[in-house]
């Protein structure tokens, strides 16, 4: 069994790892660095999609490997095209540093992953407007095609017989997957958000163990621990372990999140926002249960309640138990006398299911009643202070800390937003990693014959 650490390795992130032998290659996660990419790229300076391929094979941010991207785009680069050489991808779950680079992809790889992680992926499709978005389907570019007038037009998303979806399959705990000459086994474990799993691949030559990322603390610590009971029985050769935080001894807990949100609501008076990572949804059943000791209602935005209503029972959290926030968008008719099918061009398609549900608010609602509410909200929400004008209100900052220059950018503005309207802020955060001493531990128990540390800025604390 040969193992390729492209991507992952003295980084946290980026994960890329292809695992071969003679007649068989896969991948285990494709996702992005983002701190290869911020190194070179920000916000407002993009690869550029007309490059196709380039800009990403320039600066290492793709390995160049052939038979594993998309004929469109190796077509457009004047490259011929390629016989496929991956036999299938391994999703561990569906964070951006996993699965960002799908999109490069080939259409007919098959991908193999939980089906919270496919329905996670297929919202971000689906609610985004990203250039390189084709999580869920796959969209012909760079064709041309002869429109009614007998001209040449562009292909895009409206002309539906250019738009396949990608050959998920979904995997069950337990049931191994036979893709040439190995066995792969989904082993789930708690990470933040739902879906996340780790690997065993079985072989001729000796089994391997990839921990995906994975935490113990969350409100399914225990399906962590029973991953680690699995792959003690598989006596691997080799364990990839994430190290996100080897060097760090502190143990998080959600529980302890929980009591700080909860005690931080019974002190405030006017309304509370929570920044937290929106897919994170144990965070979000973590907020909703602080909001409810406190008798206040859990308000969601319109991304979080589609995400919540697309998972269904494998969401820890009823969309008919939240409210959601409606916010002014297009011409911001959502708070005029006009006729309700101009309030919804003012919204996607995705969103206007929402719109006039019963369980849905406006600004006025929280700006009236703010002691009423607890609002699930981002920096990208912010502007909506402008709205609600709160008043002895509070913001509780529940996700990481900037890793970025940009990040640290945004950061900054935040503050300069809850500055002018008087906001104090808070922080109650658990991290998605285990700790230090939680990995040694964990690696203690498998007892691999060899450790590969990914995921990681300092593998030296592997030794």
């Amino acid at each position: 069994m040969n193992i390729e650490i492209l991507g992952g390795k003295n980084e946290i992130g980026g994960n890329k790892i292809l695992i071969s032998d003679d007649d068989t290659r896969i991948l285990l996660d494709f996702g992005m660095s983002f701190s290869k990419s911020s190194y070179y790229f920000s916000e407002f300076l993009q690869p550029r999609k007309s490059s196709s391929l380039r800009d990403f094979f320039e600066f290492d941010l793709l390995p160049d490997l052939s038979g594993i991207y998309r004929e469109d785009y190796l077509r457009h680069m004047g490259r011929r095209k390629e016989d496929r050489s991956i036999d299938a991808l391994f999703l561990s779950h569906a964070h951006m540093d996993h699965s960002a680079y799908i999109h490069f992809l080939r259409k007919d790889i098959p991908i193999f992953c939980t089906e919270e992680t496919k329905i996670i992926l297929q919202c971000i499709e689906e609610t985004g407007k990203g250039t390189f978005s084709d999580f869920y389907t796959y969209c012909e570019t760079f064709s041309f095609y002869l429109n009614k007038k007998g001209k040449l037009s562009r292909v895009d998303r409206r002309k539906e017989e250019y738009i396949t979806e990608r050959k998920y399959n979904i995997m069950k705990p337990k049931r191994k997957v036979e893709i040439g000459s190995f066995e792969i086994e989904m082993v789930p474990v708690d990470h933040s958000l739902p879906g996340a799993c780790g690997f065993i691949v079985y072989s001729d030559e000796g089994n391997l163990v990839y921990s995906g990322d994975l935490r113990f603390h969350g409100l399914n610590g225990e399906k962590s621990y029973d991953f680690i009971e699995r792959a003690k029985e598989a006596d691997p050769e080799v364990f990839l372990c994430e190290g996100t935080r080897i060097n760090e001894d502190r143990k998080d807990s959600e529980a302890g999140v929980k009591n700080i949100i909860k005690d931080l609501i019974s002190q405030t008076k006017g309304i509370v926002f929570v920044e937290h990572p929106k897919k994170d949804i144990d965070r979000a059943k973590t907020i909703y249960d602080a909001a409810k000791s406190n008798e206040r209602d859990f308000v969601v935005d319109l991304k979080l309640a589609y995400l919540i209503e697309k998972l269904g029972k494998m969401s820890p959290l009823d969309i008919k138990d939240l409210k959601i926030l409606i916010p002014k968008k297009g011409w911001g008719l959502i708070d005029k006398e006009v006729p309700k099918n101009q309030v919804l061009k003012d919204y996607e398609t995705w969103e206007r299911d929402f719109i006039f549900k019963d369980n849905a608010i406006k600004y006025e609602e929280l700006k009236d009643n703010p002691e009423d509410y607890v609002v699930s909200t981002s920096f990208w929400e912010i502007n909506q202070l402008i709205d609600i004008k709160p008043k002895n209100a509070i913001w509780i900052k529940s996700n990481c800390e900037p890793f970025s220059e940009d990040m640290e950018l945004d950061e900054k503005r935040k503050k300069h937003w809850l500055e002018h309207f008087g906001i104090k802020e808070y922080s109650a955060h658990a991290s998605g990693h285990a700790s230090g001493p939680e990995i040694k531990e964990m690696i203690k128990e498998i007892k691999p014959k060899e450790v590969i540390p990914i995921h990681t800025e300092h593998p030296e604390m592997f030794v």
